[in-house]
């Protein structure tokens, strides 16, 4: 079932569109080949209707000493600012009048500023796509849900960790929220009647 989307009140979040994420960084990442071109394709459209747009990226100091437990399991050394691959990859990064959250664990909203820039917009239902999906993807949604947002992921345009870990984040994610997983052609056809949309 596609929604009907409040664009007042609706804002793309876009999770860790970092260079080294698409490919060649130290995390694994599959289906960025498939994902960058409909992501790009949901981002244009997002533009094209107005909606406020949040880039997210991690980032962790040089020293290393706001990690915490991250390298505990299995990702390493990751996102370090000295790091040109830590930046947004080109095609995602942020322009004039888009905001950007620096955050140094896996959530958007934990030790940001984001649920406060979230109430100034207006902001009730978050549409999000991202990687990893299984991770800061998946944290980012049931945060969210427990700040009592509306969420949709775009599940063609998240890149999980693994094929399994992606399938099961989804599924987890759509149990907080049923019907919350779109497909980026859903996302621009729920915008068609809105924008002229990128197809």
């Amino acid at each position: 079932m596609i929604p009907k989307f409040d664009i007042p009140s609706t804002a793309l979040l876009i999770i860790d569109f970092q260079e080294d994420n698409f490919g060649g960084g130290p995390l694994h990442t599959v289906g960025s080949s498939d994902v960058l071109p409909k992501a790009q394709k949901v981002l244009a459209t997002a533009r094209a209707a107005g909606l406020p747009i949040i880039h997210t990226k991690e980032v962790h100091r040089k020293e290393m000493v706001d990690f915490g437990r991250e390298l505990d399991g299995t990702e390493p050394i990751h996102c370090l600012e000295t790091w040109p691959g830590t930046d947004f990859h080109p095609d995602f990064s942020p322009r004039d009048g888009e905001f950007t959250i620096a955050k140094r664990r896996y959530s958007a909203f934990f030790a940001t500023d984001l649920d406060l820039l979230l109430r100034g917009l207006g902001v009730k239902t978050l549409v999000i796509m991202g990687t990893l999906t299984n991770v800061c993807v998946h944290y980012t949604s049931v945060d969210a849900h427990q700040h009592d947002y509306h969420f949709y992921v775009i599940e063609d345009c998240c890149m999980g960790s693994d094929w399994d870990a992606h399938w099961a984040a989804l599924k987890s994610m759509e149990y907080l929220q049923r019907n919350s997983r779109l497909m980026h052609h859903e996302f621009i056809e729920a915008m068609s009647g809105l924008t002229q949309a990128v197809v």
